[in-house]
């Protein structure tokens, strides 16, 4: 099988091409997971090396798959992927069915800041969708994309990507080693913590922990105010992790979205210095876990009010 490494990565076509709560199950069956889809096509692809270090692969030419299927090499014990809301870390190289090229999707860098948003993940590569969702955290796993594997655009981009580097690509039947290093939740799965409220918004969530914003009548406040919706029992922030957030910013004189993760597909990821204003003095001593609202008036009357989840943090590369 002929082997042609390209030195950069697709995450960069992937951002590009898209410029647009319940607790997880414990473990890949219970969520519904099936392990191997088609084995007996998938059994003929031989991966070597370790999670988180690009693979060596080999399988019969041509490699050709109608369907998207999937094969488990090896299951972690970490937290499910529920949904494609779910923020993941993971390494990824799409191998050409035809010629066996690689081409890498990730650097294999081991920076557990790099979250993609799944949503935006699948809507590129709908094969792939399958090959994640009740996956755990830890696990490799190899997946034929199938005919319909890949959206138009994105197919497009990786023949563009590949002739750069003097390589011919046929997008129609790709085969992927997926690497699996940190599992998000969607959501804040935080303890409500009761406020009196004081004359601030209130927040209603729908059964996905998605948040909606009520503005009461009257006045914005004239100073910054900051309420925990949501206690989380993980470990509380230093200020030095990079955090992953998912939030949603309101105006409180149009009562319109102004900013949302949960619209974007992706959850943010970020040091609170690189936040938005009032993020890092609302999100001081919060524990990962927890649901956070803070209102910032923009001194002209007017205001500001976010609500932030706080999915995790880790110590920056």
């Amino acid at each position: 099988m002929r082997k042609t490494t390209a030195v950069a990565t697709l995450i960069g076509l992937m951002t590009l091409a898209l410029a647009g709560c319940s607790s997880a199950p414990e473990t890949p069956e219970a969520c519904g997971r099936d392990a191997a889809t088609n084995e007996a096509l998938l059994s003929a692809v031989d991966v070597q090396g370790a999670l988180g270090q690009s693979p060596t692969v080999d399988f019969p030419l041509p490699f050709v798959a109608i369907e998207a299927d999937h094969l488990d090499l090896v299951t972690g014990d970490g937290p499910v992927i529920e949904s494609t809301a779910q923020g993941v870390v993971f390494d990824a190289t799409l191998y050409d069915g035809a010629t066996g090229t690689p081409i890498p999707m990730t650097a294999y860098s081991g920076d557990e800041t790099q979250v993609l948003g799944l949503t935006n993940v699948v809507a590129q590569l709908p094969g792939m969708e399958d090959a994640f969702l009740c996956a755990s955290e830890g696990s490799r796993v190899v997946a034929a994309l199938g005919e319909d594997g890949i959206s138009e655009s994105f197919a497009s981009q990786i023949v563009q990507f590949g002739a750069q580097y003097g390589l011919d690509i046929d997008t129609s039947s790709m085969v992927a080693v997926i690497d699996i290093a940190r599992v998000l939740p969607a959501s804040a799965d935080g303890s409500p913590v009761y406020n009196e409220g004081h004359g601030l918004p209130s927040v209603v969530r729908t059964p996905d922990g998605v948040p909606g914003i009520i503005i009461p009548d009257g006045d914005a406040p004239t100073e910054q105010a900051a309420l925990t919706l949501l206690q989380g029992d993980g470990p509380e922030l230093s200020g030095d992790e990079a955090v992953t957030l998912q939030y949603t910013s309101v105006s409180w004189g149009t009562r319109t979205v102004t900013t949302s993760t949960w619209e974007s597909g992706a959850p943010a990821t970020a040091t609170l210095d690189q936040l938005p204003e009032g993020f890092a003095d609302a999100l001081a001593g919060a524990t990962v876990g927890s649901q956070v609202m803070v209102v910032v008036p923009d001194g002209d009357g007017g205001a500001t009010v976010s609500v932030i989840d706080v999915l995790g943090a880790v110590d920056q590369p």
